[in-house]
């Protein structure tokens, strides 16, 4: 090689990090749907124009030009449990794909149960751990340890509950890929293609158990509270964000600023919503279930959603409820402890946000 063919080397301004370049579209970021003050009637189309920006980036348009579908349920089994009863059931969700859930139903109490939708986080098991039947190690530490069986704790206090599974997740791993837990990347590099990421999918899936809910007669869905852990936190905060009929909400590790989590932590790629900023920071979706009750749960020592991060969203989600009227709806609780549910603070805010009160 002569010296006039060699390559000269870069300006010192490139390249930069992955980093460097996140942060400089953080910083230059103006997004379309973020809260900018708006109170009164502008608070309202606010919300109503965002909800309907965050329904399109998920995904729903795309599902919807498939074909809508009937949901069609499907009683598969029934089984005695610990105080309750658990019914298997299967939902048409859309055309081609059943999507199977528990639901729990307490022992006691007389019909319509008040009802309550749970939302699991990634975890093989899917909703069979949210229904509280994993056993040994995996047990001790998502369960005793980490609280996840959700579904369980409901139906122990008297609700009835709902335990769908997520895509990608128990029932749902798609069965050409045994890595249960695993299929996220798969899910969504492939979803990316047709505009349908799979949060937009699970969230989708989640509205539709919903639907089967208000449409059974033993269950009481007015209101219809909603609690999700981690990725099933993500689903929460979305599907309540879209469905007005959902409340309260309660969202476990996952609400933070994106900035501070998704963005600067390296997360599952089913976190990575394309275009989800447009709708705004989390704190702007958060705004969108306002004036209805939101918990939301942080573990003090939660390494990949900080609790710096959760700080500051929920700072920013603080001016959005008073201009709803509602200044004292959304709560923050921090637990001991790192990427966990925390039960107590859980049920006790649902306790308080519907007229019913569990008898534990």
């Amino acid at each position: 090689m002569t010296d006039d063919a060699r390559p000269t080397a870069p300006p010192d301004t490139n390249p930069i990090t992955a980093g460097e370049w996140t942060d400089r579209l953080f910083d230059r970021r103006d997004s379309p749907g973020a809260y900018d003050g708006q109170t009164g009637t502008a608070f309202d189309r606010w919300q109503t124009e965002n909800r309907e920006r965050l329904r399109s980036t998920l995904g729903f348009d795309v599902i919807e030009r498939d074909g809508r579908c009937d949901l069609d349920p499907e009683l598969v089994a029934t089984a005695d449990a610990d105080g309750h009863e658990r019914q298997t059931w299967t939902v048409r969700t859309e055309p081609g794909l059943r999507v199977p859930f528990y639901l729990l139903v307490p022992d006691e109490g007389e019909p319509p149960y008040p009802t309550v939708l749970t939302l699991h986080g990634h975890t093989p098991a899917g909703k069979d751990l949210t229904a509280g039947l994993v056993t040994g190690e995996e047990r001790e530490r998502t369960i005793d340890s980490e609280e996840r069986d959700m579904a369980r704790q409901a139906v122990d206090r008297g609700y009835a509950a709902l335990a769908p599974d997520m895509r990608g997740f128990g029932d749902l791993t798609p069965p050409e890929d045994p890595r249960a837990g695993g299929t996220c990347r798969t899910l969504q590099v492939h979803a990316q293609l047709f505009g349908r990421p799979p949060a937009g999918d699970r969230t989708w899936a989640a509205l539709r158990v919903a639907a089967f809910a208000r449409d059974h007669a033993d269950l009481d869905t007015d209101p219809l509270a909603v609690t999700g852990h981690s990725g099933g936190g993500a689903v929460a905060l979305f599907a309540a964000a879209l469905d007005t009929e959902l409340s309260p909400a309660v969202v476990s590790s996952y609400f933070c600023a994106f900035e501070e989590s998704i963005a600067a932590v390296d997360h599952c790629t089913c976190n990575y919503v394309p275009g989800l900023l447009e709708s705004g920071e989390s704190w702007d979706l958060a705004g969108l279930i306002a004036p209805r009750p939101i918990r939301v749960l942080a573990g003090r020592d939660d390494d990949i959603f900080p609790l710096a991060g959760v700080r500051r969203a929920f700072e920013n989600l603080q001016p959005i409820y008073e201009a709803a009227g509602a200044p004292d709806a959304c709560d923050l609780v921090v637990g001991e402890g790192g990427h966990r549910y925390f039960a107590d603070a859980a049920w006790s805010f649902v306790d308080d946000h519907l007229t019913f009160r569990s008898a534990r």
